[in-house]
């Protein structure tokens, strides 16, 4: 499986799955505490239904919000992750350029393995 061939966030899981270490997947795969939240924003996002007809005629869209001020290109954020280098050797490097590239915010967690 290449990420080619992933469609959905169950094929990305499972490619992760399938190529990093048990250890670092299960922390990448793995909730806070008692994963309730987890549990709610996964409900939440299955009983979305993305219909694909209803964007038809649509030339521009514009995901765009403002945020504590911050005019941000799209309604997400990278919310902080520790140790992010186990799992990309630039870290929360690699991240913050994400979050730029796509006009976002990017949260840093307190246990980072860069320095800010």
């Amino acid at each position: 499986m290449n990420i080619s061939d992933c469609h959905n966030v169950n094929d990305f899981r499972a490619l992760a799955k399938k190529r990093l270490p048990f250890p670092i997947f299960d922390y990448i795969d793995g909730a806070a505490d008692d994963e309730v939240t987890r549990r709610r924003n996964t409900d939440a996002y299955e009983r979305c239904d993305l219909v694909p007809n209803v964007l038809t005629g649509v030339e521009t869209m514009d995901m765009s919000t403002t945020v504590m001020g911050q005019k941000l290109a799209m309604p997400l954020f990278l919310s902080p992750t520790a140790l992010q280098r186990l799992f990309h050797w630039q870290g929360e490097r690699a991240v913050a350029r994400a979050a730029e590239k796509f006009g976002t915010y990017f949260g840093i967690s307190s246990l980072g393995t860069v320095s800010i």
